[in-house]
């Protein structure tokens, strides 16, 4: 269960514009560990869309709604300054000195908290996840101020190793990164959540169902899996596909299953909300999520194989990023060329027509989930860091 933080305990300022019930990783990543920090007192300054009012309580957290989001990440516009220097106003009327700000990114949560602290605020620490590094390395502007709020912060909480590594060809130092894993909670995600209404939606009981769930972008590789699908129409006829997920990425994602004839065999649920998660897990054969490197954009790590792996499902993932940490080849699931669409054709047909393949990854990583990666190990390693920060 989570922790719920003391009132007397060190006072810790979650700086995100992410936060449930907004739905995405990363609202997921922030719940899942400052929710079970112990000896912390958590506000949280997020983006919120209905009209301001005072703290919220939202189990242990106190909510502040703010402007956070903004389209402006750099400093150089008038309009981008002023809107950081807000946000370092906002921080200033939340925490005190002895306060430690915790920054979902650098760009742009940590620019709000690097500048509060250049003007005599509290200290910060700033997490990287990969793909926003990736995006910051596009421009020299957004690489300039990316290097500058990290070398301001007193630490760097990276998702993986690959994003450790990321950070430290930034020009961070070693010693102040950390590395968090993201993790899952497996009494929720488990193989007997019941999915037979999510089944009976999209698939028959002999067809081979498979589930992509995430945020439609071009680097989750969806556009390569619908390819693969249309490779094996006739191979294998009873396989059918849910995509879960919106983004900019679904008319042409749609276009895509029309020009290829696949509308009765591929099927966008849409952005489903977090209390079906489990039972689409649970509806599917396999877990597919061929992610690929798309000009530069990367996965950080993937909370989403995870919660297959703990829902005892099979994994086809993309071999690049953090995921090959979070997907353990050839063990818990198959990592694939995410851009080669005959490789990844290959990988379904591989576990479609083999039940018991698919019963052993599914039961290895429903282990391995359970085992290495837990909430609770998650917010160990930032407590301590949070305890260091606030003995100083």
């Amino acid at each position: 269960m989570p922790h719920t933080p003391s009132k007397r305990g060190s006072r810790l300022l979650l700086l995100t514009e992410l936060f449930p019930p907004a739905i995405g990783g990363s609202a997921v990543l922030f719940h899942g560990i400052y929710s079970r920090l112990r000896d912390a007192h958590v506000r949280v300054l997020t983006e919120r869309r209905e009209p301001p009012s005072n703290s919220q309580p939202s189990g242990s957290f106190d909510i502040f709604p703010g402007a956070i989001a903004t389209k402006r990440w750099g400093l150089c516009h008038p309009l981008a300054l002023l809107h950081h220097l807000r946000v370092a106003l906002q921080i200033r009327r939340l925490a005190s000195r002895r306060s430690v700000i915790h920054c979902a990114r650098a760009l742009p949560e940590g620019v709000g908290a690097m500048l509060c602290r250049l003007l005599g605020g509290p200290r910060y620490v700033c997490w990287a996840h990969g793909e926003d590094l990736a995006l910051a390395d596009g421009s020299r502007e957004y690489t300039w101020l990316t290097k500058l709020v990290y070398r301001h912060a007193d630490a760097a909480l990276a998702n993986s190793r690959n994003t450790a590594d990321m950070l430290a060809n930034l020009g961070t130092p070693r010693e102040k990164i950390r590395l968090v894993y993201p993790a899952v909670d497996p009494d929720r995600f488990h193989p007997g959540v019941d999915g037979s209404a999510i089944r009976a939606r999209y698939a028959g009981r002999d067809d081979i169902m498979l589930l992509s769930v995430g945020r439609l972008q071009r680097r989750k590789g969806h556009d390569v899996a619908i390819l693969a699908m249309a490779s094996l129409r006739h191979e294998l006829p009873r396989l059918r596909y849910v995509i879960a997920g919106d983004g900019d990425e679904r008319p042409r994602l749609e276009q895509l299953v029309k020009d290829e004839g696949l509308g009765d065999r591929v099927f966008f649920a849409g952005a489903i909300s977090d209390d079906e998660l489990p039972a689409h897990y649970a509806a599917c054969d396999i877990f597919l999520l061929p992610n690929r490197i798309d000009n530069g954009d990367v996965e950080g790590f993937g909370i989403v194989f995870l919660e297959a792996a703990a829902s005892g499902k099979p994994v086809i993932a993309g071999n690049s990023g953090g995921v090959p940490e979070a997907v353990e080849r050839d063990s818990t699931g198959l990592l694939v060329d995410g851009a080669c669409v005959a490789e990844v054709a290959e990988a379904i047909r591989r576990l479609a027509f083999s039940e018991a393949e698919r019963q052993r990854l599914g039961a290895a990583g429903r282990v391995r989930a359970r085992d290495r990666f837990s909430w609770g190990s998650a917010a160990d390693t930032v407590s301590h860091l949070q305890a260091q920060l606030t003995a100083k």
